[in-house]
C-alpha cells in the first residue's frame, strides 16, 4: 500500500483570513505542518494542497512539494477528491493546514493499523482520531468537535454541541466527570477508492444543521473508524488559537 500525506490549506478562511501564513514561533504555520509531517517515514508522497499561486512557490521555497487546487473547493475533503487522481497513494491521510502541532505517532498508528485491516480484508472506511474531553469549557465549546463512538470505536455522529446529553446530571460542569467524551481530531484518511466515490455523495442534513463534512460520509453510510489519542492537537482557528498556540510552544521547545 503506498500512502500520501496530503496538506489541504485555504488562504482566505472565513473565521481567519491568511492564517496558514501567520508566524508560529517565527515560521509560518503552513511550513510548520509540513515539517511535522515530514518526520514521517515510510510515506511515499507529501503535499500541501494549496488555492493560491504566491503560497504555491513559497511551498516549493520551503522544499516541500505542492498542488494548485480550485479556490471553489468550500472543504479541506473537497479539495483532497479534486487531486485524487494526482496522488501517489492508495490511501491518502489528510492533515489541516492550522494543525501545526500533529503528532507524527499518530499518523504512522493509522498508516500501520489501516495496513493491519487490509490484511484481514475488513471493508474500506475512512480513518480519523478521537481524544478525551477532560473539561466542561472544552466539552461546550462549539469550535471543539465532539464525537461518540460504538464498542469497535466506530463513529456513530459528530456535533458541535456536547453527546452525549446526561440528562441526570444538572451540574454541567460535572459532565467530564460524569461520562467519557470524546473530542474529534481533525485528521482523516482515506482510501482511494472512497475519495473517488465521494464526488456522488450526495449532502445531507446532519452536515447542513451542524456545518461538519464528516457527516457526509456516515448520511451515505460510510464508515468512520476511531484511532484513540491521548491528547487534543492544537488547531489554529481564531487569532485568539494563535495567542494560546505561543504560549504553548514556547513551554515546548521540543516542536
Amino acid at each position: 500500500m503506498k500512502v500520501s500525506v496530503i496538506i489541504p490549506a485555504r488562504l482566505q478562511s472565513s473565521r481567519f483570513p491568511r492564517k496558514i501564513l501567520q508566524n508560529l514561533g517565527g515560521i509560518p504555520l503552513l511550513r510548520r505542518v509540513l515539517e511535522r509531517v515530514g518526520k514521517l517515514r515510510n510515506v511515499d508522497e507529501i503535499a500541501a494542497l494549496v488555492d493560491d499561486e504566491n503560497v504555491l512557490q513559497l511551498v516549493f521555497q520551503w522544499g516541500f512539494y505542492g498542488i494548485l487546487t480550485n479556490k471553489d473547493c468550500i472543504s479541506g475533503t473537497e479539495r483532497v477528491v479534486s487531486v485524487a487522481d494526482q496522488l501517489a497513494g492508495d490511501f491518502a491521510i489528510s492533515v489541516q493546514g492550522d494543525e501545526p502541532f500533529i503528532a507524527p505517532d499518530l499518523l504512522e498508528k493509522m498508516i500501520a493499523d489501516v495496513k493491519n485491516a487490509g490484511t484481514k480484508n475488513a471493508p474500506p472506511s475512512v480513518w480519523t482520531a478521537i481524544y478525551p474531553i477532560a473539561s466542561s469549557e472544552m466539552l461546550f465549546n462549539p469550535n471543539r468537535v465532539k464525537v461518540i463512538v460504538d464498542k469497535n470505536d466506530r463513529a456513530i455522529y459528530f456535533s458541535r454541541a456536547p453527546i452525549p446529553f446526561l440528562r441526570d446530571i444538572k451540574n454541567r460542569e460535572k459532565w467530564p466527570g460524569c461520562h467519557p467524551f470524546w473530542g474529534h481530531v481533525g485528521v482523516y484518511g482515506y482510501p482511494k477508492e472512497i475519495l473517488r466515490q465521494y464526488p456522488s455523495l450526495k449532502k445531507g442534513i446532519l452536515e447542513q444543521a451542524e456545518r461538519l463534512e464528516q457527516l457526509r460520509l456516515l448520511e451515505n453510510g460510510i464508515p468512520l473508524q476511531c484511532l484513540r489519542t491521548r491528547e487534543p492537537s492544537i488547531s489554529i482557528d481564531t487569532p485568539e488559537d494563535l495567542a494560546a498556540a505561543e504560549i504553548f510552544l514556547a513551554s515546548h521547545p521540543e516542536f
